[in-house]
């Protein structure tokens, strides 16, 4: 574990924070179907920002897994972005939404899938 690694959890948590608020304000606004593929769309957009320049010196995958579990994980975010605006849009408070997102969220990814894949500790 490194401290750098920390840092990127802090940065996450901070972003998945306001991820929860802003997609609890868009849901009224937006049909969730549509939301998600605008979500999708500006991480296409910006992740190209940030990679071109650096193109010529990037490994982009060293394994078919690595692009399989990229690709999970995809339609993951497609999931949680579609459904969160569901959850918003239907009038579920934001107090109530954002702790059963995260919170099931930290469940899922430290407990279950952790024994599934053999990465405990």
């Amino acid at each position: 574990m490194t401290y750098e690694g920390i840092v990127f959890a802090l940065i996450t948590a901070v972003s998945f924070g306001f991820w929860t608020v802003f997609h609890q304000q868009a849901s009224p606004h937006i049909n969730p179907i549509f939301g998600a593929i605008v979500v999708s769309l500006t991480a296409v957009v910006l992740g190209s920002i940030i990679l071109l320049p650096q193109i010529k010196e990037v490994t982009l995958f060293t394994s078919q897994k690595g692009v399989i579990f990229v690709i999970l994980a995809w339609l993951a975010a497609f999931a949680i972005d579609f459904f969160a605006l569901k959850t918003y849009a239907s009038g579920v408070p934001i107090s109530v939404g954002g702790p059963i997102i995260i919170g099931g969220s930290v469940a899922i990814a430290s407990i279950s899938w952790a024994r599934c894949f053999g990465r405990i500790g």
